[in-house]
């Protein structure tokens, strides 16, 4: 059985650790995380602000180099604001940080091709086949799966409530399978895709027979069913006894 496109799902990208680097190195690592998040978003912005964290970082050190070596006993070196500027870069650097990592796993998350891992123990479908169409072949064979089991099986298949999707706590997918004995009008009409006056139609006319065994009977007394649009939903429908 081919697994359902829908049961794989791209890992988190694990960036929340990424505020420690500069929160360790006093913002001196603000430069390297900066600049690799920048790179992950293809952000021309943030590669300036990583560099400028650079320049900023080495600049203020330079500048607390200069005023050690001038300073004087007694005297104020100046240094202070130094110590002041290096502060604010390391605070800012860490909130930066954060800011970016997070940036980065919401554009990872938004991806919708790349590495996957299951989350259910089946291969993954071929990456050349389209997701919508892997999708519709693994319902139609769940459809052919389900309707196998309520010939075969029929109590299981009562125990799985096969074709009624209007029950309660069902957990078993039959593909998207209606039940046209049992189910109202109303689920006839959005699982069918069709109108509400045709499916009210099928109600009454079900109701009249006590139920419909085949998919042509629908067009024997439904005046507005015709074949052709019995052949829109056909392999949907399934005719459990009442």
């Amino acid at each position: 059985m081919q697994p359902d496109p829908r049961m794989y799902q791209r890992p988190p990208e694990q960036t929340w650790w990424w505020f420690l680097i500069p929160l360790f190195t006093c913002g001196y690592g603000a430069f390297v995380m900066v600049l690799i998040g920048a790179r992950r978003l293809r952000s021309g912005f943030h590669t300036v602000a990583a560099f400028g964290y650079l320049a900023v970082t080495l600049s203020l050190c330079g500048a607390s180099s200069y005023y050690s070596s001038i300073r004087r006993p007694g005297e104020d070196d100046g240094g202070t604001w130094v110590v002041v500027l290096l502060l604010l870069v390391w605070l800012f650097s860490i909130v930066h940080t954060a800011i970016i990592a997070s940036r980065v796993r919401w554009a990872a998350a938004q991806q919708p091709f790349g590495p996957q891992v299951p989350v259910m123990p089946y291969p993954a479908p071929m990456p050349q086949e389209d997701p919508a169409l892997a999708a519709a072949r693994w319902r139609a064979k769940r459809r052919d799966e389900a309707r196998q089991l309520q010939a075969s099986q029929p109590a299981l298949a009562s125990e799985l409530l096969i074709g009624r999707p209007d029950l309660p706590h069902r957990q078993y997918d039959d593909g998207g399978l209606i039940d046209v004995n049992h189910v109202s009008a109303e689920w006839l009409a959005g699982g069918l895709q069709i109108d509400l006056t045709l499916a009210d139609e099928i109600v009454a006319a079900r109701e009249s027979r006590g139920g419909f065994t085949t998919p042509d009977e629908l067009i024997v007394y439904c005046e507005g069913l015709t074949p052709e649009r019995l052949a829109l939903f056909r392999d949907r429908l399934i005719f459990v006894p009442r």
